[in-house]
């Protein structure tokens, strides 16, 4: 298997759906105590919490029972993320790897990097929470760094379902095109509006990648089989 061939890339978007879906079902599920306005998931609450007050919110006060639990749910998530970053790292790089030799130019490949960047991002961003976690109210130096590393993450993420946009208009597929559209169109958006626009503006990320496996899929579909060679 070959980076940039259709399966391989179907096969990456594969692992990125069963890790997202398992994260989902370990992370914790609801705020300890709701932020008013705001559908916010724990998760996304911790990567965007600016200072300790959002960890009440997160796991509850000192004497919840729950607290423990949620603390654990959250560490396990955040460990098998490690396993998500190069899944989704490396499809949007076979994405436009692909892309790049569909279109006949090598410029697309350079958007795959995109992909990887915001892997390493959440590499730190993760890193930091584990640490935010591990010290509470003892982490003002990690609060301080965590968000320039969450908006790299949503922001080349977010720059990657644009170029993959353009790709699908050179590409003559004005629907995938569309899907691709609304992750960088909400990016400053949420970023002005966190509570209440971040939850829609880093969930429309899916609609790309989705965009970008049907795309694969189409490329697979139409390969003869005699064709396939890795």
């Amino acid at each position: 298997m070959r980076i940039g061939a259709p399966l391989t890339t179907l096969i990456l978007f594969g692992i990125t759906l069963v890790t997202l879906g398992i994260m989902t079902a370990i992370f914790p599920s609801q705020l300890a105590v709701p932020v008013e306005g705001s559908t916010i998931t724990p998760i996304l609450l911790l990567e965007l919490a600016t200072g300790p007050q959002y960890l009440v919110h997160i796991f509850g006060a000192v004497d919840d029972t729950l607290r423990p639990s949620r603390i654990e749910a959250m560490n396990l998530g955040n460990a098998i993320d490690y396993l998500l970053m190069p899944a989704y790292g490396l499809f949007i790089f076979s994405f436009f790897a692909g892309v790049s030799g569909r279109l006949k130019t090598e410029n697309w490949r350079l958007f795959g990097w995109l992909g990887i960047g915001a892997a390493l991002s959440d590499a730190l961003e993760n890193w930091l929470m584990f640490q935010i976690v591990g010290k509470m109210t003892n982490a003002n130096a990690e609060f301080s760094i965590l968000p320039f590393a969450v908006w790299s993450k949503f922001g080349l993420l977010a720059l990657s379902c644009a170029a993959a946009g353009f790709a699908f208009v050179q590409l003559r597929r004005p629907f995938l095109a569309l899907l691709c559209a609304p992750a960088p169109l909400l990016l400053v958006p949420s970023f002005a509006f966190p509570m209440e626009l971040a939850p829609i503006g880093t969930s429309v990320i899916a609609l790309a990648w989705i965009a970008m496996a049907i795309y694969a899929f189409s490329c697979w579909r139409s390969i003869d089989i005699s064709e396939i060679k890795d």
